[in-house]
């Protein structure tokens, strides 16, 4: 069974350490946590324990993982687009070293919507721990650690034109917004046999407030039917009633039911945030989504970054100065 834990907080410097300034409006600042905080839990592939610390880290830092479990000289994983691995059910990024992390999603759609661009997430194990199977223990996490915002602008890209994916009957792709428009939608469709999910359609932001109210305790989903085949892929092993709702020809599994009554597709939503901040940045665009999942998402992106006439910065000095510090770093 799952253990929930309560994050220990511990203060690391004052809010001044980071620089906190703010003052124009029109400028979207890095940020980092003020201090750390410590989440640990079962994983949902390997069935293992594993401990979570996420750290404050310096501008131009960036998201890094590091496995607290693998050599130290391969022990770093950088949130990038060019460090996405396609994976089946979840998300998974990894280095030159092969040093990989998985299921990291839930905690990328956290880190999205608050706006974090610099943070040291250490782990003891292969993937983020999955909790109650939401974003929510990571959103009231981040708020017991405080956000703060830095001396530097945010690397933030704009779409230009449209990128789609496609496969079979899954489909993913980002839209550019419209003249005016600075806060990009997320819509998704699904289409599930099972009468207990059935068809469902949801269009969320990544505003936190809306998040944290419409979407961040929406959880993982499976039907029971498919169990079998997954457990013998070495799959879900650390799946349960406590981190996944379970559908199967009677309904729904779990004996508290349902968070909302189209819990399924707004999870599509949270994961989909989560998923297209892998890039490490912000991506100013509409995202559309077919009962699209991981791997189209991770086909997305590669598709985005493969061509550099479909986006551009937000703030070209600002990051272009980010990537060259990030490349300084490897």
């Amino acid at each position: 069974m799952l253990q929930h834990f309560r994050p220990f907080l511990f203060v690391w410097g004052g809010a001044n350490d980071f620089g906190i300034i703010g003052t124009d409006e029109s400028v979207t600042y890095q940020k980092t946590l003020a201090r750390p905080v410590r989440m640990a839990g079962q994983t949902l592939h390997a069935g293992v324990p594993v401990s979570c610390t996420i750290s404050p880290a310096p501008v131009g830092h960036g998201l890094v993982f590091r496995r607290l479990d693998a050599l130290p000289e391969v022990s770093d994983v950088q949130v990038s687009h060019e460090n996405i691995v396609i994976a089946p059910l979840c998300s998974r990024i990894a280095n030159e070293g092969g040093t990989s992390v998985s299921t990291l999603e839930h905690l990328m759609a956290a880190f999205r919507v608050f706006g974090v661009t610099n943070a040291l997430i250490t782990l003891d194990g292969p993937e983020v721990p999955i909790l109650d199977g939401s974003s929510q223990p990571w959103v009231s996490a981040l708020q017991q650690a405080t956000i703060v915002e830095q001396t530097m602008a945010a690397p933030v890209i704009r779409l230009t034109q449209t990128i789609s994916v496609s496969h079979e009957d899954s489909h993913a792709l980002l839209t550019p917004l419209e003249p005016g428009e600075e806060l990009g939608t997320f819509s998704a469709h699904i289409d599930f046999d099972a009468p207990s999910i059935g068809t469902q359609s949801y269009t969320g932001t990544p505003d936190l407030e809306e998040f944290e109210r419409e979407l961040a305790s929406s959880r993982s989903f499976v039907l029971a039917q498919h169990l079998p085949e997954l457990q013998s892929k070495g799959l879900i092993r650390g799946g349960s009633l406590a981190n996944a709702v379970v559908f199967d020809t009677h309904g729904v599994r779990n004996p508290e039911g349902l968070r909302f009554d189209n819990e399924p597709v707004r999870h599509k939503i949270l994961d989909a945030i989560g998923d297209m901040y892998l890039s490490g940045v912000s991506i100013l665009a509409h995202y559309h989504g077919t009962k699209a999942g991981h791997s189209l998402h991770a086909a997305l992106l590669r598709c985005l970054f493969a061509d550099n006439t479909a986006w551009h910065w937000q703030d070209e000095e600002a990051s272009t100065k980010v990537v060259a510090f990030r490349a300084s770093q490897r």
